[in-house]
């Protein structure tokens, strides 16, 4: 008896030895993907019921649902990126579509994708696919999730051939070719690229460099998510760095929060202001802020006394906040407002002129509206009109992340980061209507809130997903080093890692090359005191573009 007993346990010990783990299952699959597949057999897995794919994704409609649209997501995502999205959906979560949790006053907690906020409700799609709206009142706190509302375990309502068959087919949604001149269906490379050559590195999620006034060699460097700007002073070939601030005090950090960009007051070295966006969360909602702040009176670093807050920007969710501030050539303070979220701007903020979100926005801090912390200019292009504020410069963004000026034209340039399809360089105009969420790139997206009337500024260049998902804002050249670059507008895509060099023809066309890939994904640009381009890479590293001997086109 005892052992018929031990024999049956040795017996069940060997089948559970016998069974595959979690991570072999996975990288069965993942082996099984790489093999290829037959793509429109893995169109019906799917539109099949059982995979249930249709309940959070479509494929070009004009519909939204939880998950991201994927008409274009072979040009996003390689077969490795879409085997690893499929089988760990929570490994990477794009904020656009990251899940959020409400804990309600009963002690229910709901979670979903943001599908819209207002004052009275909290409106989710739920992991079926379904709108669910939540009272605001009823509402205890609401937080994020690092799980995706995507299942872990899609893999297990297929074999091996289906999910092969799944990648085959997602690998043909790709964006077809136009034949508008703005949206060139490939880039060619310089016939010789620039180098990127290291400068510094060590730096904690570095978002912006910019140089110090009056002092040559000297920049100041913006960590975002450890909330603190470095001072970085060559000499003698020799990097020293010392804290200039920390914000973290002040400001909040997370994946996505803290802060984005530094600017100097014109008259820094007489007065020692300078001012800083960076992110805040009071009584639940999440706000950028503009804020200035104060130097000690050899500059070194900061003061020490408190900040005066100039503007909070509201937003009903956590994304699309734009992140730039800079002076402009006429001492004015510009300010890149998002359109706040969720995804398509399903409220138009964009173009509402009764908020600041979607916009570019221009104050002067030396001065005081009536109650207001600052001053409206009186060549604000919408002063005096009831129906626009006072500070808007321009609409029609979605997500300003950063903007420059041509210092020989005084064009403002702005990388301005798209929706589903298409990235956009515009210059952009004073009063003018850049066109979002009426227009995304040269392209029609909704006439949901486009006004009889209007017109809009197109962008310069647009670029499809093939060539980047998120284009990140730079410098029109006007170095020394190489006199073919001057005039062309150096920026890249922070996914791809590419760097380009755009020049407007007197035909008015453009011609774009690519002159580098940064090893790390680029967040910004910067310039020395000398108008040569650096590159910040996100991952710590700030480069030297060298362009030396590089021939454009």
């Amino acid at each position: 008896m005892r052992y018929s007993c031990l024999l049956g346990i040795l017996v069940m010990i060997s089948a559970v030895s016998a069974q595959e783990s979690p991570k072999e299952i996975l990288n069965r699959f993942r082996s099984a993907g790489m093999k290829g597949g037959d793509s429109a057999a893995g169109e019906k897995v799917f539109r099949s019921e059982k995979a249930g794919c249709t309940k959070c994704h479509t494929t070009g409609e004009k519909k939204r649902l939880a998950g991201p649209d994927l008409n274009v997501i072979g040009d996003k995502f390689d077969r490795n990126q879409l085997i690893k999205s499929v089988l760990e959906p929570s490994a990477r979560i794009h904020p656009d579509h990251a899940t959020v949790s409400l804990v309600l006053k009963s002690g229910r907690v709901v979670n979903g994708v943001l599908k819209r906020r207002t004052d009275e409700s909290v409106e989710l799609f739920d992991e079926q696919g379904n709108a669910q709206s939540v009272s605001v009142d009823d509402i205890e706190e609401q937080r994020g999730s690092k799980t995706s509302l995507m299942p872990a375990g899609l893999h297990k309502l297929m074999d091996e051939q289906q999910f092969a068959d799944l990648i085959a087919w997602l690998e043909t949604k790709t964006q077809p070719d136009s034949d508008h001149p703005g949206i060139p269906s490939q880039i060619s490379s310089a016939t010789k690229s620039a180098e990127l050559k290291v400068f510094a590195d060590g730096f904690d999620h570095p978002v912006w460099l910019t140089p110090k006034p009056g002092e040559h060699g000297t920049w100041i460097v913006v960590e975002q998510k450890t909330c603190k700007a470095w001072q970085l002073k060559q000499s003698a070939g020799d990097l020293t760095r010392s804290v200039f601030v920390d914000m973290s005090s002040e400001s909040i950090s997370g994946v996505y929060e803290g802060v984005m960009c530094l600017a100097f007051h014109p008259d820094f070295e007489k007065n020692g202001l300078y001012y800083l966006n960076h992110h805040v969360r009071e009584e639940g909602v999440f706000s950028p802020v503009i804020v200035e702040r104060q130097a000690t009176e050899d500059r070194s670093r900061d003061s020490g006394r408190a900040t005066r807050r100039l503007i909070r920007i509201k937003q009903e969710t956590d994304l699309h906040w734009g992140g730039m501030l800079a002076f402009g050539p006429d001492n004015l303070l510009y300010i890149g407002a998002g359109d706040g979220g969720p995804q398509e701007d399903p409220d138009g903020h964009g173009q509402n002129t009764k908020t600041w979100q979607g916009k570019i926005l221009r104050i002067d801090v030396d001065g005081r509206t009536g109650d207001k912390a600052y001053g409206i200019p009186d060549s604000n292009p919408f002063v005096g009109r009831t129906d626009v504020l006072p500070e808007i410069w321009g609409l029609g963004f979605r997500m300003p992340w950063r903007f420059s000026w041509d210092n020989k034209t005084n064009e403002m340039w702005v990388g301005d980061i798209g929706q589903n399809l298409f990235e956009e360089v515009t210059i952009a105009r004073k009063g003018g209507n850049h066109g979002w969420n009426v227009y995304e790139g040269f392209t029609h997206f909704s006439d949901r809130y486009r006004r009889q009337g209007d017109s809009y500024v197109p962008p310069v260049f647009s670029y499809r997903r093939r060539l980047g998902v998120s284009v990140t804002g730079g410098y029109v050249y006007r170095g020394t080093r190489n006199s073919s670059l001057t005039g062309c507008y150096i920026f890249g895509d922070f996914e791809t890692k590419y760097i380009w060099a755009l020049r407007r023809e007197p035909s008015g066309g453009v011609t774009v090359r690519r002159i580098a890939q940064c090893p790390q994904k680029p967040c910004s640009f910067g310039i020395d005191h000398d108008g040569e381009v650096f590159v910040i890479g996100y991952q710590g590293t700030i480069y030297r573009l060298v362009v030396d001997g590089v021939q454009f086109p």
